[in-house]
């Protein structure tokens, strides 16, 4: 690893369980500007300042709306946000970035009417995937989901029936309802396990290593939540991820039950959480030659062409009789960003990561 890398696990380590700080922390100033950990370790800097702000901001914003929809009898949760920052010593250190919300899907026509008549802008179409629609209000950024699972991993049946009994966190002094412990630590890692397939980043990492201080303790491991998680496919992951952050992030609990990962597999996780960033903050993913040719070994050539000309072709969202044409407004997409780029030697190197990275998610039980 580089000495940027280094400094930046030893400042998470210090900065959350108390060990000694590294010798010249501002080493990983940068990289933790990639990985939105900025308010978690460099709090006195003015971009945590800046943050600090946002969060205040978005908790009033997440009151408004939540209010607005217990008016209106729809039940609704908050996801990720708050629900993993009040894990945090200190929740305020957790960079926010929007306000995700998921009601039922057969009251998600209701929520939407409810937000179009009280201000809130649409911003989006509904996704490919159909899972949420984008809106915005006094500056403030919210996705309403009709439903989480995404990346081909199922976790619909806790978000279900976490919508039936919520739990209430208060955050600062802001109530909040999210999903009970069970059900909002396999979104956590659902979560997690579905960027993995395109940009996962150390904040994401560190809620669910938050999540796992809090509850997952061996009797916990092996009294449930294990058997959760086998069902949807993220056992491997969520034993491989966990020894990641006893190993690397200093978490402190004298738990086993991650002892038996695939350390080669953990080292591989690492290196690719670091070239990632949050959301492929650190190289651009979400445009590299790595994240399509993963897409298209894990989806198949056409299906992914499709999935991604319908995300991306604009007039599409707006006619959607362009449908068929999809896929070949992606080709050319692609065929212009390769005359354009002439990047030979990066899109090598990318392809031969994204060969990586699908090994990778094999090890994990991820494909």
């Amino acid at each position: 690893m580089q000495k940027e890398q280094l400094t930046l696990l030893s400042l998470i380590r210090s900065s959350l369980w108390g060990e000694t700080p590294p010798d010249d922390p501002d080493l990983a100033m940068d990289a933790a500007r990639d990985q939105a950990l900025m308010p978690l370790l460099f709090p006195d800097s003015a971009e945590a300042r800046r943050s600090s702000a946002h969060y205040i901001r978005l908790l009033f914003a997440q009151d408004e709306v939540t209010e607005l929809f217990c008016s209106a009898e729809i039940p609704v949760v908050i996801l990720k946000g708050v629900a993993a920052a009040y894990l945090y010593p200190d929740p305020m250190k957790r960079t926010m970035g929007d306000v995700d919300l998921i009601v039922p899907k057969e009251r998600f026509g209701d929520a939407r009417d409810l937000m179009a008549k009280n201000g809130y802008k649409e911003t989006s179409e509904i996704e490919t995937d159909d899972r949420h629609v984008g809106y915005e209000k006094d500056g403030i950024a919210f996705e309403l989901h009709h439903h989480f699972s995404f990346g081909g991993i199922d976790v619909e049946k806790y978000v279900e029936e976490g919508l039936s009994h919520p739990d209430i966190i208060t955050v600062e002094g802001h109530a909040a309802p999210i999903l009970p412990p069970l059900e909002n630590g396999m979104t956590l890692l659902a979560h997690a396990a579905g960027h993995l397939k395109g940009d996962l980043g150390l904040r994401q990492v560190i809620d669910w290593m938050m999540y796992v201080h809090a509850y997952l303790t061996d009797e916990a491991w092996e009294g449930g939540f294990r058997e959760n998680a086998s069902s949807c496919g993220l056992e491997i992951f969520a034993v491989a991820l966990t020894r990641l952050c006893r190993k690397h992030l200093g978490l402190p609990d004298p738990i086993t039950w991650c002892d038996g990962a695939d350390e080669d597999a953990v080292g591989s996780l690492l290196e690719n959480i670091l070239a990632t960033g949050n959301f492929g903050r650190a190289k651009g993913v979400g445009s590299s030659v790595e994240k399509v040719s993963t897409g298209i070994k894990r989806f198949g050539f056409f299906r992914y062409i499709k999935r991604a000309g319908e995300y991306n072709w604009k007039a599409y969202h707006r006619h959607h009789w362009l449908k068929p044409l999809c896929p070949v407004y992606q080709i050319f997409r692609y065929a212009k960003q390769a005359i354009t780029t002439k990047r030979g030697k990066k899109i090598a190197n990318d392809l031969g990561r994204a060969g990586a990275r699908y090994e990778l998610l094999k090890k994990l039980g991820l494909e």
